[in-house]
């Protein structure tokens, strides 16, 4: 017997900073009375299986959303028919680690948990979780340009100008934030053009990722910093106030879930 191919051996991490170990293996060939192994320039020691380790989080989200697909066949819950229950692939925590680097900031750790766990984007409330690439890009556009003519808006600076780090200061938006004080930062905001609107829109926004968008075009942000960090945050108009929800990330995309099954549960009994 001889088996071929075998070049590499992928150590799969359990999404820790570790990276990937090649063990190159190239033939195992029985002898006589033994087995003959060649290639093996090293050996290491092989710390996971084909599949991470799941948070608690993570795992019950999965089967939430799965209990809620077999229930929902023809998408009719709202947001379905966008995300159909599904997820995007994974993506590896280093791809996570260089966001954080290229703007200064720490996601919560459940949100990593989805990105690298369950999916980078898709199901999700509303009509389902950006991807990073959107939170990156999409987000950037739809939301810091709002109120700029298209032209302008593709004429923006990179992505490297999002307000998503602090840079040492504390976030406008926290639990002492008033109706008062957002709207002194709007009226600034109104009258600064150029390098101004850049500074004082990451002053209104900073420590904040948007991550979900509604219909009626209101936005769900994470807080990655300051008092609320952890908490959904929703943004309506750059007029309004944000308003936090009160809920984590992993509180608000589970709640949610629990509730649709729930309630999908329900009217399958009744039938």
């Amino acid at each position: 017997m001889e088996i071929l191919g075998l070049d590499k051996i992928r150590k799969i991490s359990d999404n820790t900073d570790l990276e990937p170990e090649i063990i190159g293996l190239d033939m195992i060939r029985p002898e006589e009375d033994s087995i003959s192994v060649t290639g093996l320039d090293k050996i290491r020691t092989i710390i996971e299986t084909d599949l991470p380790r799941l948070s608690s989080f993570a795992r019950e989200l999965i089967d939430l959303v799965g209990r809620v697909r077999d229930l929902d066949t023809d998408f009719r819950q709202f947001g379905a028919r966008h995300h159909r229950y599904e997820f995007a692939p994974v993506i590896p925590l280093s791809d996570v680690r260089d966001f954080e680097a290229r703007h200064s900031i720490r996601l919560p750790q459940r949100y990593v948990d989805y990105l690298t766990q369950v999916g980078n984007g898709g199901a999700g409330p509303e009509h389902g979780i950006f991807s990073l690439e959107e939170v990156e890009k999409k987000a950037y556009f739809d939301h810091k340009n709002a109120l700029c003519p298209i032209g302008e808006a593709q004429a923006q600076p990179d992505f490297y100008t999002l307000p998503y780090g602090s840079e040492g200061s504390l976030p406008l938006v926290d639990s002492a934030l008033t109706q008062e004080k957002w709207d002194q930062w709007y009226m600034a905001l109104q009258s600064s053009e150029g390098e101004a609107y850049d500074e004082m829109y990451r002053r209104g926004y900073r420590g904040l990722v948007q991550i979900m968008e509604a219909a009626d075009g209101s936005g769900y942000m994470l807080a990655c910093e300051g008092d609320l960090s952890g908490e959904m945050i929703l943004v309506r108009r750059e007029m309004d106030c944000p308003e936090p929800l009160g809920r984590t990330f992993e509180e608000y995309v589970l709640s949610h879930f629990r509730s649709m099954a729930e309630s999908l549960e329900r009217q399958r009994c009744r039938c």
